[in-house]
C-alpha cells in the first residue's frame, strides 16, 4: 500500500509539474519532508528528485540518498553525496559520523570515540560512544594477551597498566613484571656463565633486589675482585695501565678505588707516562746550541708496548751527508733504561700525524735547513736512505745533500723512575 501511495505521490508532482497540478506543488514538496521526516529517505530522495529546481529540492535530493546510503551501509555513496551538498543541513555532521564509522572499522577505536562523543547526540551518537567505552577496555584486555603470548611482556605491561584496574589489568600487569624480571634474572646469569662477569654484575644490580639480586650481585663482584687481588699480587708498570681499568669498571666501589690509588702511587709518574696520551720526555743530552753547549733532549712518545716506549726526538738535533745516528749522552739514571740510539723506520713514524720538523740551532750550524729534512733508516735496493723531506714526505736525497738526523730510541720503563714534570711542553717526563 505505501510503494502505491508512493507511486501515486510521483505521477501527481510529475503531473504538478507539468502545470496541471501548479498550485499544489507546495504539497508535494511538504509530502516530500514528511517522508524525510519519518526515515524514508529513499521515498524522499524520489520525491525532491521530481521537484526538479523547486526551492532546494536539487540540495534534498542528493542529501537524502546520502541518507538512504548510509541505512543500506553504503558508506562511499553516502560520503560522495554528502560531499556533494555540504553545508547543506546536517551534512557536514553526517561526514564527522562516516569519520568515526571510519576509524572504529579501521580498529582505531580511540580516534571514533573521540569523534562520537564530539557529536553529542547526533545520529545516537552517544549510544555509539558508550558502547566503544565498554569495548575500548575489553580490546586493549585482548591485545595485551596477545603480547604476553608472543612474549612482548614490556609492552603487554604498559597496555595493562593504561587500563587503571579495569578488571583484571592490574593482576595482568603484575604477571608481566615478575616474567620480565625472571627474564632478566636469567639474561644476567647467562652473562656470568659466558665468564662476563661485569656485564652480569651490572645486570643484577639493574634489577634492584627482585629475585634477591643485590645478593647474587654481591656475589659475583666478590668474584671480580677476588680475581682482580691475583692480578693486583702480580701486577708490573706493563699490567698496571690494564689492571687499573679494570678496577675503574667497577663504578664507585670503595676497594676498587683503594686499589687505584695504591697502584698510582707506586707506580707515580712512570705510570701516568704510560696512560697519557701524547706525552713529552726529557732524556739524555745532546749539542743545541750552534756554539756546540749541550741540552737535554726532548722526545717525543710515539708507541708504547707493555712497559718499552719508543721516543722520537722532538728537533733534528744534527745534520749528516750519510745516514747514520747521533751519540745522544745517557746519565746513570739513564743508562740502564736507554737501548740503542738509532734512525726512525717509516713504519715506525706512521703513528706520527704531522713528520714536519724543525732543526736546533746545532743541527742547522751543520747543514739542516728549517724546516728540516732528516734521514730514515729504511734502505732501498741500491743502498740508498730515503729521507722524509721538509714537506714532511718520503722523498730521495739529492747528490751531496746535508740531511738531519732525527734519532729515535727505545726506553723500558721498569729500568727508569721519572721523578718530575707532568709530560706537557712546559714541563716534560724527567729524571732528577
Amino acid at each position: 500500500m505505501k510503494k502505491l501511495s508512493l507511486v501515486a505521490m510521483t505521477m501527481c508532482v510529475a503531473l504538478a509539474l507539468s502545470g496541471c497540478f501548479a498550485s499544489d506543488i507546495g504539497d508535494f514538496y511538504q509530502s516530500a519532508q514528511l517522508y524525510l521526516g519519518r526515515g524514508e529517505y529513499a521515498a524522499a530522495a524520489d520525491l525532491f528528485a521530481q521537484l526538479g529546481e523547486y526551492r532546494d529540492s536539487a540540495e534534498y535530493a542528493l542529501y537524502c540518498r546520502a541518507l538512504a546510503a548510509m541505512q543500506a551501509e553504503e558508506y562511499a555513496v553516502a560520503r560522495a553525496n554528502l560531499a556533494a551538498v555540504e553545508p547543506f543541513k546536517s551534512s557536514a555532521r553526517y561526514l564527522e559520523y562516516l569519520d568515526a564509522l571510519e576509524a572504529e572499522k579501521a580498529g582505531d577505536l580511540e580516534a571514533a570515540l573521540a569523534l562520537y562523543e564530539k557529536l553529542g547526540t547526533f545520529a545516537n551518537s552517544h549510544l555509539e560512544a558508550e558502547r566503544l567505552r565498554k569495548d575500548i577496555p575489553e580490546a586493549a584486555m585482548k591485545e595485551g594477551r596477545a603480547l604476553m603470548a608472543r612474549g612482548d611482556y614490556e609492552a603487554a605491561r604498559e597496555l595493562f597498566r593504561s587500563l587503571q584496574d579495569y578488571g583484571n589489568s592490574q593482576s595482568l600487569a603484575d604477571n608481566c613484571t615478575a616474567a620480565l624480571n625472571r627474564a632478566a634474572r636469567d639474561a644476567a646469569e647467562s652473562l656470568a656463565e659466558a665468564g662476563d662477569k661485569l656485564g652480569a654484575l651490572a645486570a643484577y644490580r639493574a634489577m634492584g633486589d627482585t629475585l634477591d639480586a643485590l645478593k647474587r650481585a654481591e656475589e659475583i663482584r666478590g668474584d671480580i675482585l677476588a680475581e682482580l687481588e691475583k692480578q693486583y699480587a702480580a701486577v708490573t708498570l706493563a699490567t698496571a695501565p690494564a689492571l687499573i681499568d679494570a678496577y675503574a669498571a667497577l663504578g664507585e666501589d670503595e676497594a676498587a678505588l683503594s686499589r687505584i690509588a695504591a697502584l698510582n702511587e707506586r707506580f707515580g709518574r712512570n705510570l701516568r707516562l704510560l696512560t697519557m696520551k701524547a706525552p713529552l720526555v726529557q732524556l739524555g743530552v745532546y749539542p743545541y746550541a750552534e756554539s756546540g753547549e749541550e741540552h737535554p733532549v726532548r722526545w717525543l712518545v710515539i708507541k708504547v708496548e707493555g712497559s718499552l716506549l719508543t721516543l722520537l726526538s722532538e728537533q733534528v738535533l744534527d745534520a749528516s751527508a750519510e745516514a747514520s745516528a747521533v751519540p745522544v749522552d745517557f746519565d746513570e739514571k739513564e743508562k740502564p733504561a736507554a737501548g740503542e740510539v738509532m734512525l726512525p723506520s717509516m713504519t715506525e713514524l706512521a703513528a706520527v700525524p704531522d713528520l714536519i720538523c724543525e732543526a736546533t740551532p746545532y743541527a742547522m750550524a751543520q747543514g739542516a735547513q728549517n724546516p728540516a729534512a732528516y734521514w730514515l733508516r729504511d734502505s732501498l735496493e741500491n743502498g740508498v736512505h730515503p729521507i722524509i723531506g721538509a714537506a714532511g714526505t718520503m722523498a730521495l736525497p739529492q747528490e751531496d745533500e746535508v740531511i738531519g738526523v732525527r734519532p729515535m730510541v727505545v726506553i723500558d720503563l721498569e729500568k727508569i723512575n721519572f721523578t718530575q714534570g707532568d709530560g706537557s711542553a712546559e714541563a716534560p717526563f724527567r729524571v732528577e
